[in-house]
C-alpha cells in the first residue's frame, strides 16, 4: 500500500490516511508534570473565543471531553498529535499556546518515547515517528521512517526550494524523485529536491527498513544536483 503524505507547511496540511497511536490516558502516563508548560488557560481562552463548549470541541477534535478538561486545568501532559487536533479544530496556531503561556525555559526539553507521536498506515507496512519540534514545523521537519518489505511513502511536492534528506539506518530503500530512481543501504544518505512532482520512498528489500528523514522546507540544505539541473 502506498501512503499519501503532504508534509509541506504544517501538521494540519498533511493529507494522510493514518491512525494516530499516541493518545494516552492519564493512568498510562505516570511522568511528573513539573516541567510541562502550563498552557491550559490559554487553550481555554481560545476555546471560549471560538464560542465552543467542551462537548463541541470534543466532537470537532476527536479528543474526549475528559481529556480536554484535564488539559485546560494543566492536569495532564498531552502529546503533540493531541495538541495539533485540538488547535486544528479551533483554527488556532499551536505555537501560540507556548508563546502566550509565558513559559520559562527548563534548559533541556524532554520528550519521552511514549509521548512521541507515531502514525501508521492502515496496512501497518509503514510508520512515521514525528521527532520535529512543533515550533519548527514550517522550517524543518524530521522523522523516523520504518517500512516493512513493499511498504511505500508517496508525498506531494513541498514547494519551491524544498528538499528531503534520507539517511538509511537499517535495510534498504529506493527513492523515486525528479524522474530519477536511486537505491541505498544502511549508512547511505539520499538527498533530493521536492519542489515539483510526487516522490516515493519504498522498501524494496526483503526485510524491515528504517531511516531518518529530514524535510528542509526553506531551502537551506538544498541538494547541489537540484541547483545544477535548473
Amino acid at each position: 500500500m502506498t501512503v499519501s503524505l503532504n508534509k509541506m507547511s504544517k501538521l494540519a496540511d498533511w493529507n494522510i490516511n493514518l491512525t494516530d497511536q499516541t493518545e494516552k490516558s492519564p493512568a498510562e502516563d505516570k511522568r511528573p508534570f513539573n516541567d510541562v508548560p502550563a498552557f491550559g488557560g490559554e487553550l481555554m481562552r481560545a476555546r471560549k473565543q471560538a464560542g465552543l463548549t467542551l462537548d463541541e470541541l470534543a466532537r470537532r477534535s476527536g479528543v474526549s471531553k475528559s481529556i480536554l478538561s484535564q488539559i485546560e486545568r494543566d492536569g495532564t501532559n498531552p502529546t503533540v498529535a493531541t495538541i495539533w487536533r485540538i488547535c486544528s479544530a479551533l483554527d488556532f496556531a499551536p505555537e501560540r499556546l507556548f508563546q502566550e503561556a509565558d513559559r520559562k525555559s527548563a534548559g533541556i526539553d524532554f520528550l519521552a518515547r511514549n509521548a512521541t507521536p507515531e502514525i501508521r498506515s492502515d496496512d501497518n507496512l509503514c510508520s512515521l515517528r514525528i521527532l520535529g519540534a512543533i515550533d519548527l514545523v514550517n522550517v524543518v521537519q524530521w522523522y523516523v521512517l520504518e517500512a516493512e518489505p513493499g511498504g511505500a511513502l508517496t508525498s506531494e511536492p513541498h514547494g519551491e526550494g524544498t528538499s528531503e534528506h534520507l539517511t538509511i539506518q537499517e535495510g534498504s530503500f529506493t527513492v523515486v524523485a525528479n524522474g530519477v530512481e536511486k537505491s541505498g543501504e544502511a549508512g547511505d544518505t539520499l538527498r533530493y529536491a521536492t519542489e515539483e512532482g510526487t516522490h516515493t520512498i519504498r522498501n524494496t528489500g526483503t526485510r524491515p527498513a528504517r531511516a531518518i528523514m529530514i524535510c528542509d522546507l526553506q531551502g537551506a540544505g538544498r541538494p547541489l544536483s537540484a541547483l545544477q539541473n535548473r
